[in-house]
């Protein structure tokens, strides 16, 4: 069975209902039996003290010896308001009152007690001292009287009883309320802080010290258990982006430990493939120059030293990405002047469908690179993106702007700036699977003959080797844009 839950006030009610249940009755029995007592020795004293006074004046011999007066002094005893029987006996001799009270007879028996018989009439018999006579008087007066003043003090009592029990029950649910009223304020406080206002103080509102006392407790722990919260909430979010910083890098380092494997690979066959082509450039030059003009064979020479040729480049690029061939001098730049150079050089290679646009900054921090590198990694990525919108146009956009490095990238900087070198195209974009492999060499999505997949192996390996990074943001049907981040030079750095 569940256990009933009580708040405070209600066990400060029922404690005093229980109080009340046991102490009522016992203090109203105390009551009623002091009231008792009371009201029955004054009735008792009372008219025993009548009965003696009227016993004095009998023993006066004048009154006895006169039946008038015994009379009289009998109907006083009825005419006191409380007498209802007087009788007197005397030798033989026997007189009673006129003033008696009908029905009302002496039994035999006195009463020496109040409650001693249950008749509404208490009895006294007394001698007469009265030489040569033997005689008595008895008594009897009306109890009624007395028995409802003791039954309105029964009632009178409870009815007090009961009026202070609610008096002070009142009394103790305002007290307890005025205690409570804190405590709801404080748990109300508590409530809104345990529903995530942490900024919501706790407080009481009260002048009692120990409710004060506690209301401070709380708050001080309030403050700690918010302050660590706050700690423990700004950990984990700052261990999310560790954690999320870490796998990127993760993934990156993959990426390029990859990379690098396929580069030291096509680095070794580009220079076997290189070392081959050599005599055959050479050989294939001196056969065509010793042929004349109409020779039939000298136009199959040519075909033979165009292949060569193409290959020759091919294994170039191949160099280039590989990060073995020499890229010159490196040197503090103004990308903007490369830049300008490959857009405006794309405005005239680009089809009607196809808008080239520039968005470059004026005030851009210099950078450490090739201005010839720079123009190849550019018209690499420029190439691409319109052969993403050959079939369906569109729009291109270069971009030069200087912003902040992201987390974790350029830790040698200490400006924590760089230049970011953009290229976006609204073509077909690309999936997430064709992303991951984009830059590895020979790579294409295009159809055989159309590409030798090293444009975007070569932009990677061209930034790389400028201590740049390359991002991309791609979506099917949407569009590419190649973000290359340069770090930035200090402008009041000396060259």
């Amino acid at each position: 069975m569940a256990r009933l839950k009580l708040g405070l006030e209600r066990r400060a009610v029922l404690a005093m209902v229980l109080i009340h249940l046991l102490g009522l009755p016992v203090a109203a029995g105390v009551l009623s039996a002091v009231g008792e007592k009371s009201l029955a020795s004054g009735f008792v004293q009372r008219v025993r003290t009548v009965a003696r006074g009227l016993t004095d004046a009998l023993e006066i011999p004048s009154v006895m010896g006169d039946a008038t007066q015994t009379s009289n002094v009998l109907d006083s005893v009825i005419l006191t308001g409380e007498g209802v029987y007087a009788e007197l006996l005397d030798d033989g001799r026997h007189a009673v009152s006129a003033l008696n009270r009908p029905g009302v007879n002496f039994g035999g028996v006195q009463d020496l007690q109040f409650f001693e018989h249950s008749g509404s009439t208490y009895f006294i018999v007394l001698p007469v001292d009265i030489p040569g006579h033997n005689a008595e008087v008895r008594l009897g007066f009306d109890k009624r009287p007395t028995l409802d003043s003791i039954e309105r003090l029964r009632w009178n009592s409870v009815q007090v009883l009961i009026g202070y029990a609610a008096l002070s029950l009142g009394l103790v649910i305002v007290f307890v309320r005025h205690l409570t009223r804190p405590l709801a304020r404080l748990r109300s406080s508590a409530q809104q802080v345990t529903s995530g206002d942490y900024e919501q103080h706790l407080f009481a509102g009260t002048n009692i010290p120990e409710v004060q006392d506690l209301a401070a407790d709380l708050e001080r722990m309030r403050y700690e258990l918010v302050g660590v919260t706050a700690k423990l909430r700004a950990e984990m979010a700052q261990r999310q982006r560790v954690e999320s910083q870490r796998k990127e890098l993760e993934a990156e380092l993959r990426r390029r430990q990859r990379l690098e494997t396929v580069g030291t690979l096509t680095a070794g066959v580009a220079h076997e493939i290189n070392n081959s082509l050599v005599p055959i450039l050479v050989y294939a030059k001196v056969v065509f120059d010793s042929l004349t003009a109409t020779d039939p064979s000298r136009e199959h020479v040519a075909a033979i030293l165009q292949s060569a040729r193409r290959s020759k480049e091919v294994i170039r690029k191949m160099l280039t990405f590989s990060r073995q061939l020499e890229s010159g001098t490196l040197e503090e730049i103004d990308l903007r002047g490369p830049v300008e150079e490959v857009v405006h050089l794309f405005n005239g290679l680009a089809p009607g469908n196809v808008a080239v646009t520039q968005d470059v900054e004026t005030a851009c921090a210099p950078v450490i690179a090739d201005p010839t590198l720079i123009r190849v990694l550019l018209t690499n990525l420029c190439t691409n993106a319109l052969q993403a919108m050959q079939s369906s146009g569109g729009k291109m956009t270069v971009t030069l702007r200087e912003c902040a490095s992201p987390a974790g990238r350029f830790v040698g900087n200490p400006r924590g700036r760089c230049v970011e070198l953009g290229v976006c195209d609204t073509g077909h974009g690309m999936d997430p699977v064709t992303l991951e492999r984009i830059f590895e060499p020979f790579f294409t999505t295009r159809a055989p003959g159309e590409g030798t997949g090293l444009g975007l192996a070569m932009v990677h390996g061209i930034a790389t080797s400028l201590g740049a990074i390359v991002l991309v943001d791609s979506s099917p049907g949407v569009g590419t844009t190649f973000r290359v981040l340069f770090p930035a030079k200090d402008r009041e750095a000396a060259p």
